[in-house]
């Protein structure tokens, strides 16, 4: 089956264009690298002309330490269909920059070794969470000259339990294939103002950026110190908007099972940066967890 493409034209070019933005992006690109110390990463979802150079960070890093064999996708289910916990199960996914191949015997692996996963296709038809991150993985699968696959993953129930289930799921499913794997959480940070119906302080200026950007890193610091729990309690305390803990928890638990030690924030903005509004301001983090 092919998944075909639900948001090219809107979050990112559907034309040439999209490789002139990636190019853009990745012009600081260093050499391929061969450490594979890099378990895990977090990027941002959003339009590429808001979060695309903070998203291209993640896979700057990964293309100079190494690239693995599968790309595990976990993004935020937003549209409700599907399964809770949504693996999809065989195929390709298309994008402007050609086909990637779904790796079938992973996909069908992790389900089994996990509690809640159903291998389900309806989920992924309409999510931009993880298509969004494709382009990004083709590029540097480009430039590396490898041929790579995905596994996609739609979370739509996100907590500790599930985190724990799928992260201990994808760790025991890679092995049990002995398949090189780099989790890619999927989030974005705060969504702050009317047209998210969420403005849990008034300040304008930088008094407003400095309040955004004080509550998304105190969820970063949870992260960058490998707790999912406190990330969890800092969330619930907060009711922060952050849409994707559930990958990133995912993302948390297999890296620790990996061997991870030590986590980096390469970038943050915001997407007042560039639209100037304060109708909507969403964060944006990279983040990536590797092994000494």
């Amino acid at each position: 089956m092919t998944r075909y493409p639900a948001v090219a034209g809107s979050f990112y070019p559907a034309d040439e264009e999209l490789v002139i933005m990636l190019e853009r992006f990745f012009r600081d690109l260093g050499e391929l690298g061969s450490e594979r110390r890099i378990a895990a990463g977090v990027a941002p979802h959003a339009g590429y002309v808001f979060s695309g150079y903070t998203a291209s960070r993640t896979y700057k890093a990964i293309y100079e330490d190494g690239l693995p064999e599968t790309f595990v996708i976990i993004g935020p289910n937003h549209t409700g269909l599907g399964s809770p916990v949504a693996v999809y199960p065989e195929g390709e996914w298309l994008t402007p920059l050609g086909e990637v191949e779904v790796d079938a015997e992973l996909a069908k692996a992790i389900v089994k070794n996990s509690s809640i996963a159903d291998l389900d296709e309806l989920a992924h038809k309409y999510e931009h969470s993880i298509e969004v991150q494709l382009p990004f993985i083709q590029y540097i699968a480009d430039k590396a000259g490898k041929e790579i696959k995905i596994v996609p993953i739609a979370l739509g129930l996100q907590d500790e339990e599930v985190a724990e289930d799928l992260g201990k799921a994808i760790f025991e499913a890679s092995h049990e294939l002995d398949r090189d794997v780099v989790v890619i959480a999927s989030t974005d940070m705060m969504h702050y103002g009317y047209m998210y119906g969420y403005i849990p302080f008034r300040a304008r200026g930088e008094d407003l950026l400095g309040r955004i950007k004080e509550w998304d890193f105190r969820i970063i610091q949870k992260i960058l110190e490998f707790d999912y729990k406190g990330m969890f309690d800092e969330i619930r305390k907060m009711d922060h908007t952050m849409c994707g803990p559930g990958g990133v928890a995912t993302a948390i638990v297999f890296s620790r099972l990996a061997g991870a030690l030590e986590a980096e924030l390469l970038h943050y903005t915001t997407s007042f940066e560039v639209s100037r509004s304060t109708d909507a301001i969403v964060g944006y983090a990279s983040i990536v967890m590797r092994k000494p």
